[in-house]
């Protein structure tokens, strides 16, 4: 599978090791829809879901990515801060609970009693980069068919036969993710179930009977 579906992955147990000292933070609760405040904490995200939004004054929105439980989040605010003509917004889209560090506490405790939990955001910040690097790459190089399908491919139930596709986002929240209208996201899948590729199971999930085709077009 090309390196372009990593840009729809979502992100999930990257930074496991930071529950370890889950003490030295400051446990909170948000609400679904809630935002979450930039710049002042770094974040485990200990239970639920976020997402990461790009807003523009103009009001246009583009999904960034998902991240789920065992994950640290909002690091570039929080290393590198500075004032944006836009706004990138972390939004619990499940009721989520959520450790935070102040910048005292990743100073002066982390980066000296353990100075291996701030190595181990390196990977998952290389980890991140690649994301955003490969969705650019894919939403310039590849056609709408073909960067819905790689969505898809990184949404497979493991061990289902046929292959099953779970979505757990919207419509609404997918077509964002991939950089096009919901209508053109509706008319694709339509494309795919007249050709017997991608077809309705249950409630937000897909079935692929055409496995073989739909990889050829993940892998083109």
């Amino acid at each position: 599978m090309q390196d372009r579906c990593i840009g729809f992955i979502e992100l999930h147990n990257i930074n496991t090791s930071w529950r370890d000292i889950l003490h030295l933070g400051v446990r909170k609760k948000y609400k679904k829809g809630e935002a979450i405040p930039q710049g002042d904490h770094l974040f485990f995200l200990e239970k639920g879901a976020v997402r990461l939004t790009h807003n523009t004054r103009e009001g246009k929105e583009k999904i960034l990515w998902y991240i789920r439980s065992g994950c640290v989040f909002g690091e570039t605010p929080f290393f590198d801060p500075m004032p944006s003509t836009s706004e990138s917004i972390h939004l619990c889209t499940t009721p989520c609970i959520i450790y935070l560090f102040s910048k005292e506490c990743v100073a002066t405790t982390l980066a000296t009693q353990y100075p291996s939990l701030l190595l181990d955001l390196l990977p998952s910040l290389a980890r991140k980069v690649r994301i955003l690097s490969n969705q650019a790459s894919s939403l310039y190089l590849d056609d709408v068919v073909i960067r819905t399908c790689k969505f898809l491919a990184q949404r497979i139930v493991p061990k289902s036969d046929p292959p099953i596709v779970q979505l757990n986002i919207s419509r609404q929240e997918m077509a964002s993710l991939l950089g096009i209208h919901r209508i053109t996201l509706f008319k694709i899948f339509k494309q795919l179930e007249e050709c017997g590729i991608c077809l309705p199971h249950e409630r937000d999930s897909f079935s692929l009977p055409c496995p073989e085709e739909f990889f050829r077009l993940v892998n083109t």
